[in-house]
């Protein structure tokens, strides 16, 4: 073989070694790349996860808040009924004072 035969598969053969480099490492830079893109799929699908768990809590809590807004209306009620019946009792006292009052006046012993 001759210089010129030489030269071109010494240069062909660095051409490909550089080639086989370049396909290694794109390689590389494409498995770096898929592993990261699952690495943030994975990393969404936690987010998504958390926002559900977090939503669910919220509509067990607005449930929370709102049996106890009810409990709380009864509970005014009940003590809206029991100061009307305390009214009543004490209305009911002073008439009986007047009446027991007036009683003694007539039997004389007041």
């Amino acid at each position: 073989m001759g210089i010129a035969a030489d030269i071109s598969l010494d240069a062909g053969s660095r051409l490909g070694l550089v080639g086989a480099g370049l396909h290694v490492g794109i390689q590389r830079a494409v498995g770096d790349l898929k592993r990261e893109q699952r690495r943030e799929v994975s990393a969404v699908g936690d987010v998504v996860a958390r926002l559900r768990d977090a939503r669910l809590g919220q509509v067990a809590a607005l449930r929370r808040a709102a049996a106890a807004e009810a409990r709380a209306d009864r509970a005014e009620l009940e003590a809206a009924g029991a100061q009307a019946e305390i009214r009543l009792l004490r209305e009911a006292l002073r008439a009986e004072r007047r009446l027991t009052g007036t009683l003694k006046e007539v039997c004389g012993v007041a």
